[in-house]
């Protein structure tokens, strides 16, 4: 889920495009002018990925400090390696008994319960098991086959999750079930440093977790944030899309952010919960734009998995439900792109080989 930003009086970029056969070649020389803030940003690498914030010149290091200390803590809570955190004691223990866990821990869970039953299943947190059997984000992965998977499909479904409010506890029906948060728990803990940001009364900030990118308050010349959407083909060349916005989080889920490929194959890491293998659809990526950053993050990948027809015929329901602007950005094989319907927001398109296609219904 990989952002670029552009920042006006910020950063002046130069983008020198060069024909290589049948591909562009984007340099990118960015030259940092230090008038803009009083203080450097600050990163670290939590949450398996490099976590920035600016703060510009309200960034003091008690904010920073509070800011990643609250992140590290999140960490620990969603750590599915680490012993003593909530989410190893549930998927060790949740089948057996219900397993009591944190106040972050839960409220992450019933908004995943929340977003599976809207989509129908199309986000579902209980997909751990083929998490660990397709094992991507490791230095050995695993092409399943259909017998694994047979095997392994009865345990993800978010139906067979039970929670109780009453004494915050998780618990599974089947043996052998487990939860993975990773395409949520990066947008919940975006939002909890914005809520450190308000607290401080920070005037403008940039958090990017991974690429789950908010945009948090005004630019200092009073005018909205330019971010850029990347191009699923050349991910670490100039950005495909610009999207011109007031305060926002913006997530993108796309096909080239984990993968692995044997032979001709490329396998990614957004897997269907009800084929068990990655997405083959007509989605190279999908970015949502909402204020709430686990929103946006979860529905990044939901409408991955639904597709364009479908993911469109939800959101009027998502911004009723959680009563705000859901928007999102459509990238597509066939070099189209489109966005949802009455989408607010000034947008350009910055490769000619890539096409608008308007949609009304």
């Amino acid at each position: 889920m990989h952002l670029f930003l552009f920042f006006h009086k910020c950063i002046i970029c130069f983008i020198v495009k060069i024909n290589l056969k049948h591909s562009l070649l984007f340099i990118i020389f960015c030259l940092y002018i230090t008038s803009c803030s009083q203080e450097k940003p600050r990163y670290e690498q939590i949450l398996g990925t490099i976590c920035t914030v600016n703060l510009f010149e309200d960034g003091r290091d008690k904010i920073y400090d509070e800011i990643f200390v609250r992140l590290r803590e999140i960490e620990r809570e969603f750590s599915i390696d680490k012993k003593n955190s909530d989410m190893y004691r549930v998927n060790s223990r949740a089948y057996v008994e219900p397993v009591t866990v944190g106040q972050d821990v839960f409220s992450l869970m019933e908004t995943s319960l929340l977003l599976s039953d809207i989509t129908e299943g199309a986000f579902d947190v209980s997909v751990e098991p083929l998490v660990y059997l397709w094992n991507i984000n490791s230095a050995s992965p695993h092409v399943a086959s259909q017998e694994e998977l047979d095997e392994i499909l009865p345990l993800v479904n978010y139906k067979n999750i039970v929670t109780n409010p009453g004494n915050r506890s998780i618990h599974f029906l089947k043996e052998g079930m487990g939860l993975d948060f990773g395409a949520i728990a990066k947008g919940f803990a975006a939002d909890e440093v914005v809520k450190i940001c308000e607290k401080h009364e920070v005037r403008r900030a940039i958090i990017d977790l991974g690429g789950n990118v908010y945009v948090y308050g005004q630019k200092a010349n009073k005018k909205d944030w330019n971010v850029g959407i990347k191009n699923p083909e050349y991910p670490d060349s100039a950005p495909l899309v610009r999207v011109t916005l007031p305060q926002n989080s913006i997530v993108t889920s796309g096909v080239y952010e984990r993968f692995f490929s044997v032979g001709q194959e490329k396998y990614h890491h957004i897997f269907s919960p009800f084929t068990g293998r990655p997405v083959d659809n007509e989605l190279l990526s999908v970015t949502v734009i909402c204020e709430n950053s686990m929103l946006a993050d979860g529905l990044s990948t939901a409408f991955f998995v639904l597709g364009e027809k479908k993911s469109r015929e939800l959101i009027p329901k998502f911004s009723s439900i959680f009563n705000m602007q859901i928007s999102a950005v459509f990238i597509k094989k066939n070099h189209e792109i489109s966005f949802s319907r009455l989408f607010p927001y000034v947008r350009s398109i910055l490769y000619d080989d890539w096409r608008v296609k308007e949609v009304y219904e």
